[in-house]
């Protein structure tokens, strides 16, 4: 009986889910939201929970924004995030509300939900499905804004 007291004492926790088998990391990613073309967008998931993105180049539009991500099971997450668009001559056009549900397989990530998009007084511009198909560049928990 001691023994088994002892053993139960120095029992060993279960081990946290392996990187690989959450979105942690930097990842780039095709964006498909309703009619518009698809663009790319660069995405980074912290240990911490956060989610950043940024999009554009220099001459196109671009934008940045910051959210938060939860594992929901094994291979799946959700995030939100809120990210602006700022025009080639700097003007802020909008803000764009993300809500998505992801599939992971290892270092390739799928996610498909809603987005909203706002003028910049707040004000509903437009809705509608949208969706993302990623590939993780780099595993190493990324420090975003």
């Amino acid at each position: 009986m001691l023994l088994l007291g002892v053993l139960a004492a120095t029992a060993v926790p279960a081990q946290a889910t392996p990187i690989e088998f959450l979105p942690i990391g930097t990842w780039q990613g095709q964006v498909t939201a309703g009619e518009d073309p698809p663009h790319e967008a660069t995405f980074q998931f912290t240990e911490a929970g956060k989610v950043c993105l940024t999009f554009g180049h220099p001459g196109d539009a671009t934008g940045s924004g910051t959210g938060t991500w939860q594992e929901t099971g094994p291979n799946q997450f959700t995030y939100a995030l809120t990210h602006d668009v700022i025009l080639p001559d700097g003007t802020l056009a909008a803000y764009v509300t993300v809500h998505h549900s992801a599939g992971q397989d290892r270092d390739r990530f799928t996610s498909s939900g809603r987005t909203d998009v706002t003028d910049p007084d707040g004000q509903p511009v437009k809705s509608g499905p949208s969706s993302v198909i990623a590939t993780r560049t780099s595993r190493t928990n990324p420090t975003c804004p």
